[in-house]
């Protein structure tokens, strides 16, 4: 969220980046409402609490020397209701422009674009192999299918809608990848980390985009946890209520996780194969940084996203994305896109974004630097790799008569250079 120092001393720059989101400005107003009603009442709750402390010291005094102090102990009575009712109050009003903080999203960076939803994300990147884009071949979902690799009716059958069994050489390969990802991140200085596959309520909405628990999280009812969605939640909690070291900074994670989402609103769309499924695992590069150096680093994130396809020769682009497409947390998203040409169209596979202090000051994440108040740390993350959609994309580009080619970097983590497969019926 963001700092309540901003709505009380610069609340037009939060209406201007709501009004760029499509969102209504009036709510930072409605937010300065209940914030000077929360420190009125904190004041009149100082005072109180002085005056019975003054009240209580007479008391004692009274005490010592022998005095009735019965007046003066109905009057702390009278004021420890007051001050039990005051305290109620301002544990709401609190709680209420907390809530509403919640909603209102980063600022958005000045060089995010205009726009409403994916369709208005700006390419300002494109990328091709040496053999350049190709046009014609048949859905990942259709050979996976025809080949055995997966198994979707059975599936579906025991587990529910877009549940998966991968079998045979794919589960080779879904390994390859992801011991391919993890070992270039390991090498750039990102320390590996598997996180629990779960959260707690409570570091959960600290690490989470408010929309996912709306549409995308599963919740654990009977213990009041949630399934991750991106290992990204799990890694922005490590640092949940903690103090940083500023010399300790960038903390650079490489986090790999199974994850659950929920898909709410993409009924009928790709349901076939592993392009949009429940459950998927993932490389998620992590990041807490100096806020001085956040914008360095989010530009490192998206070059060690971008090395991965192009080692990958996954032909693909890279767009800025519009301000109706950014989600709350972020103030600037880059994402890659891959080439499918079976749909002759473009579709996501990284997801690349900068959330300054946003993520951080929900987590209660702070930098502690000599002589200086603590500082909130700034969150970046960044997909390396998702293994089902990239071996989506693998099988569209890489099909030929001999089978699916795999790209070169992948051969010594898989033990051979092709997939064998039946390429038609």
């Amino acid at each position: 969220m963001l700092d309540i120092a901003l709505f009380r001393d610069e609340p037009d720059t939060i209406k201007a980046s709501e009004r760029r989101r499509g969102k209504d400005p009036s709510r930072v107003d409605t937010v300065r409402e209940l914030d000077q009603q929360w420190r009125e009442t904190r004041h009149q709750l100082d005072g109180l609490r002085h005056e019975k402390n003054t009240i209580t010291d007479t008391i004692r005094a009274k005490k010592q020397a022998g005095e009735d102090a019965t007046e003066a102990i109905a009057q702390v009575a009278e004021l420890n209701s007051t001050i039990e009712n005051l305290e109620e109050k301002e544990a709401t009003l609190r709680s209420e422009r907390n809530d509403l903080r919640y909603e209102i999203g980063n600022l958005v960076h000045e060089s995010v674009p205009e726009g409403t939803d994916e369709n208005d994300n700006i390419p300002v990147k494109h990328w091709e192999p040496k053999d350049g884009k190709k046009d014609e071949a048949v859905l990942g979902a259709e050979i996976l299918e025809r080949n055995n690799l997966i198994e979707s009716e059975k599936a579906v059958e025991v587990a529910g809608e877009r549940a998966y069994y991968l079998k045979g050489d794919i589960v080779r390969l879904a390994w390859a990848l992801q011991q391919f990802a993890m070992d270039l991140l390991v090498e750039r200085g990102y320390m590996p980390v598997q996180p629990p596959y779960y959260l707690n309520d409570t570091p959960m909405e600290a690490a989470a985009e408010l929309d996912d628990f709306r549409e995308q999280l599963y919740k654990l009812e009977r213990n009041d946890r949630y399934l991750i969605a991106t290992a990204e939640q799990p890694l922005a909690a490590l640092q949940y209520d903690e103090i940083i070291e500023a010399d300790d900074l960038p903390l650079k994670y490489a986090g790999f996780s199974t994850n659950f989402r929920r898909e709410a609103g993409k009924h009928g769309t790709q349901t076939r194969g592993l392009w949009r499924v429940h459950q998927f695992e993932k490389i998620e590069q992590f990041i807490f940084a100096d806020p001085a150096d956040s914008w360095e680093i989010h530009a490192e994130l998206l070059e060690n996203a971008e090395d991965v396809m192009q080692a990958l020769e996954l032909p693909y682009r890279v767009v800025n994305v519009c301000t109706g497409d950014l989600g709350d947390t972020a103030a600037k998203k880059f994402d890659i896109e891959v080439w499918r040409p079976p749909l002759q169209e473009y579709g996501e596979v990284v997801s690349c974004s900068n959330c300054t202090s946003y993520q951080g000051r929900k987590l209660n994440a702070r930098i502690r630097r000599p002589g200086e108040e603590n500082e909130t740390v700034h969150t970046l993350n960044a997909t390396a790799l998702v293994p089902q959609r990239i071996i989506t994309a693998i099988i569209e580009n890489n099909q030929t008569i001999d089978g699916i080619i795999l790209p070169v970097p992948l051969h010594e983590y898989f033990g051979k250079e092709v997939i064998e497969i039946q390429s038609s019926d």
